[in-house]
C-alpha cells in the first residue's frame, strides 16, 4: 500500500509540474485587490517593456534590496501610470527578475512586447499608511510578436 501511495504521488507531481500556466490580464494581476490570488502559483501575462530601474524617488521595499534586477512594464495598450505628483514622471509597474538573469532584460528597449510568467508579491507600504503595492517576480520572460 505504501508503494502504491508513492507511485501515485510521483504521478501527481509530474502532472502538476507539466500543468499549463493560466493566462490573465496585466491589469487584473497588477491590481492590489486581485494580486494576492497570483502570489502562490505562476500566472502568465502579456506586457510591454517600459524602462530599466525604478521611478525617481521610489522607496525600495526591504524584500527587494538584494538579489533582483528591477525593470518596469506597462499594459499592452502602452498606457503607463498617471503622472507621479512628486516628480512629474510617468512610470510603469515594477517587475523583478533574479540578478543572475538580468541579461535577459538588459537588451530590451521601450515598447518591446513580452510574455511574462511569474508570481505577484504584495508589500504594505508603511509610508503610504499600509496601502498595498504589487510587484511581479518574473520566472520566465520572452519577447513576442503579438
Amino acid at each position: 500500500m505504501k508503494r502504491l501511495a508513492t507511485i501515485f504521488a510521483i504521478i501527481m507531481a509530474g502532472l502538476t509540474a507539466n500543468a499549463e500556466v493560466a493566462t490573465e490580464s496585466f491589469t487584473r494581476v497588477m491590481n492590489p485587490v486581485y494580486a494576492k490570488k497570483y502570489s502562490e502559483s505562476p500566472i502568465q501575462i502579456d506586457a510591454v517593456f517600459y524602462r530599466h530601474g525604478l521611478p525617481k524617488f521610489y522607496r525600495i521595499p526591504p524584500f527587494m534590496k538584494e538579489g533582483y534586477y528591477i525593470f518596469q512594464c506597462t499594459r499592452v495598450d502602452g498606457k503607463e501610470s498617471e503622472l507621479n505628483t512628486l516628480n512629474g514622471e510617468a512610470y510603469g509597474e515594477v517587475f523583478l527578475i533574479e540578478e543572475s538573469r538580468k541579461a535577459e532584460i538588459e537588451s530590451l528597449t521601450k515598447g518591446t512586447k513580452l510574455t511574462v510568467t511569474g508570481k505577484t508579491k504584495l508589500y504594505a507600504n508603511p509610508l503610504a499608511f499600509g496601502q498595498e503595492e504589487v510587484y511581479f517576480i518574473v520566472e520566465t520572460v520572452a519577447p513576442t510578436n503579438k
